[in-house]
């Protein structure tokens, strides 16, 4: 084998590499972050508990919507890179980018913060239903959901749902 097909195979599994990284890490492109196939499968974990608990009350269940989900996102990963506490910091201003694109009529919203195990959708979701202010937003009469969770360096999760009306 010549120096340059050695040189090119190399090449070619060092790029294959960077692109699985690429696509399971998350990161900035043009401004908007991409998010890692583990987190939207929390995320997607999130909406399932919520639903299953808001059909068992005899309600029906919260659609996700994009652009919801997106600032839920964002505040998520606002939280866990530490650039602002875990509390509702900026909840006005979601919701005023959100209305921007859907009618509202009300919003609320749910976050927190989960270390320890690996049953970060379930741990959360559990807590959210034992808090009478949290489980009035579960319970709420919303029909819209974004849900966004991130995850810091030592393996904790933020998760923020927002609910929409």
């Amino acid at each position: 084998m010549s120096v340059f097909m050695h040189w090119f195979k190399c090449l070619g599994v060092v790029l294959l590499c960077i692109t699985l990284l690429g696509y399971t890490a998350v990161h900035k492109a043009s401004g908007e972050e991409t998010t890692v196939p583990e987190v939207v499968q929390l995320e997607e974990e999130v909406h399932q508990l919520i639903n299953d608990y808001r059909i068992s009350q005899n309600l029906s269940p919260l659609i996700s919507h994009e652009i919801i989900t997106r600032q839920a996102r964002m505040h998520s990963r606002a939280m866990a890179t530490k650039r602002i506490p875990v509390d509702h910091s900026g909840f006005d201003q979601r919701v005023e980018i959100i209305s921007q694109s859907l009618p509202l009529s009300a919003a609320a919203e749910n976050i927190a913060y989960h270390r320890g195990d690996s049953h970060c959708a379930e741990g959360v979701t559990q807590n959210w239903l034992k808090s009478t202010a949290h489980r009035n937003n579960i319970e709420g009469d919303y029909h819209l959901t974004g849900i966004g969770v991130a995850m810091d360096s030592q393996g904790a999760c933020y998760i923020t749902q927002i609910f929409w009306k």
